[in-house]
């Protein structure tokens, strides 16, 4: 009797150390779980950060290209509408009276004029947008038809035909110079137009890029709350066969 109980007892503590094990086992194995979704998270969130990095690099190289492109040129049409402005200013009749002014009006006008054409040209020649070929060219084309008329009119006057000169100022060379101001404000503003669409669609990106990040950073909350949904439900289920069974 008594060696029974005594294995017994042996047999009590075997189970007891086997309960134990499994015990410590799923304590085991709940800790590396844990230490792998710490891994995650960390890996993750590296992840998240260097394509947050990247794609607002992009954005902003795109907006720097954007700035060195466009600010250049608004400022050069700026500049050309003042000189333009200037060239039609020497050709003023009141400058070449009296005579002996006519040397001094006629070089500051052909100065004024090769300033024009100059600035015009550095203008034409810069990298526009390929869609603004046309732009180009009418501009080009009205700033042509302004330095040519307005050439003639200083040569009139250099040469004392003020009547002529100045019947040809008003009737050609004015309404030349407004064509031509006409075309330089409108590529100016449709430049302008251009920049504030791209820079409206960059804005636009960065939005929806902060959006994406936010939802990628946001998945260890939706993986826990389905988690803890599934278990639920399975919980749930349980106790339902278990209540079914038992009755």
């Amino acid at each position: 009797m008594a060696k029974k109980t005594k294995k017994d007892k042996n047999n009590g503590e075997m189970r007891d150390q086997s309960h134990g094990s499994g015990d410590a086992d799923r304590q085991m194995s709940l800790l590396r779980r844990l230490k792998a979704l710490v891994v995650v998270l960390i890996v993750s969130n590296m992840a998240l950060g260097v394509f947050g990095f990247y794609c607002l690099r992009a954005i902003d190289h795109k907006y720097s290209e954007l700035i060195d492109r466009t600010v250049p040129l608004m400022d050069q049409m700026q500049e050309l509408t003042a000189v333009s402005a200037h060239a039609m200013r020497g050709t003023n009749p009141a400058f070449f009276s009296p005579a002996e002014n006519q040397r001094a009006a006629t070089e500051r006008a052909r100065e004024g004029l090769d300033r024009d054409e100059k600035l015009r040209g550095l203008l034409v020649r810069t990298d526009w947008d390929p869609a603004r070929e046309d732009e180009q060219e009418t501009l080009q084309n009205a700033g042509d038809t302004f330095s040519r008329v307005a050439r003639q009119v200083v040569d009139l006057f250099s040469a004392g035909r003020t009547a002529e000169a100045t019947k040809l100022r008003e009737e050609s060379l004015r309404p030349a110079f407004e064509r031509y101001v006409a075309a330089t404000t409108q590529a100016a503003d449709l430049v302008k137009e251009h920049s504030l669409k791209t820079s409206d669609a960059f804005t636009e990106r960065t939005h929806s890029i902060s959006k994406m990040m936010l939802g990628l950073a946001s998945w260890p909350v939706i993986a826990l709350t389905l988690f803890f949904t599934v278990t639920a439900a399975l919980a749930v289920v349980v106790l339902l066969l278990f209540d079914r069974k038992v009755a």
